[in-house]
Order: C-alpha cells, then structure tokens, then sequence
C-alpha cells in the first residue's frame, strides 16, 4: 500500500461483489475526509453541525463516519459542501496529498500521482503526448475544456511545447528531478 492513506482498488478484498461499490477515488474521498477532518480538529458530530448549519447541507454524525468506513457514497454535492466547510479545494478529497509515487483513479487506472495532480487541477491532460505538435495541440484542447474563460492555464503551452522539444522532458518533468531550496515552492509548471 502507498503512503499518505492512499488507497488502491485491488487491496479492496470485496471487489467486484456489489454493483455500486466504491471505486479507488471513492475509497480515496474516505480516507481524505478522515485526514482532513482530524487536521481540523473536528469531531464528527461537529462536522456534522457545520455541514448542516452553515454549508446548508444536512448530515449526521453517523454520515460522516459511514463515508469515512467506505459505508456512504459521497455525491457532488456533499463534495462542494465537505470542501466549504474544512476549507479546502474540492480536489484535496480526490487524491492523496502526495505527488509521489503512482496512484489508481477510476478511470484512469494507475499514473504518476504529480499527473493526476495536475490534471484535477487543470493544468495538464492525462496520457499527454511526448511529441511536441501533439502535446501543443492536446494542450490547448484540454484547456479550451477545462477551464472557464478568462482564467489562464497554470501551464504555458509554448514554453511546455519548447521545452520538450529542446530537453526532451516538460518543464514539470524538469522541477521533479532537482527539489526547490529550503524554504521555497516549486514552480507549478
């Protein structure tokens, strides 16, 4: 199993004997609203509370442990709300918070978890080509779709499409190799 409560569908030892059993992002939404929950010191019954009074949406306490055990579906909804009321993107329950190491998305299958990342945040498609025309072009489809107008991708296309071009790696690829100094953020190519 991989660190940080990340979760793979093949360690599930019922899988495959219920129709609507929980997938690895599913599984992956439980563990995170267990993390995120005990970072913010809440209780169940307090996150429960604030759900229900102030994100007007109704849970139990009850509720919130069942997602928590795999127990209770987690619909779009209760996403949006979960992410309001412990203060974080809707993303930081999608996969673990890590960007090391390969993770499972449904869908997906197993990718490199810094991928996964940054196609949930819209950064980049997943399975992007290692040829720069078509990676320019898959690049700009997928931002054309992903993100609304007026608000620019993270990635610069030309410079992702130059850099691979030249170095035969994307500048992400590139952050990866040598860590940023203490102290500073890598960039979010």
């Amino acid at each position: 199993m991989l660190g940080w409560d990340t979760l793979k569908m093949s360690e599930n030892p019922n899988q495959g004997r219920r129709a609507n059993e929980l997938g690895p992002t599913g599984q992956q939404v439980a563990a995170n609203l267990k993390r995120l929950r005990a970072a913010r010191g809440l209780s169940t019954t307090k996150l429960a509370e604030l759900l229900t009074e102030e994100h007007d949406r109704p849970f139990t306490a009850g509720a919130v442990t069942r997602i928590e055990h795999g127990k209770r579906r987690v619909d779009t909804d209760d996403l949006m709300a979960l992410a309001a009321a412990l203060k974080v993107s809707p993303s930081a329950f999608l996969l673990p918070p890590t960007a090391a190491g390969e993770v499972e998305v449904t869908g997906l299958g197993e990718v490199a978890a810094h991928d996964a990342w940054r196609w949930v945040d819209g950064q980049w498609p997943p399975g992007a080509s290692r040829d720069p025309e078509t990676l320019r072009r898959q690049l700009l489809d997928f931002h054309l779709h992903s993100r609304p107008a007026g608000i620019a991708p993270y990635v610069d296309v030309e410079r992702a499409v130059r850099h691979l071009a030249d170095f035969g790696e994307t500048p992400f690829e590139k952050n990866q190799a040598a860590p940023p100094p203490i102290g500073e953020a890598p960039h979010p190519d």
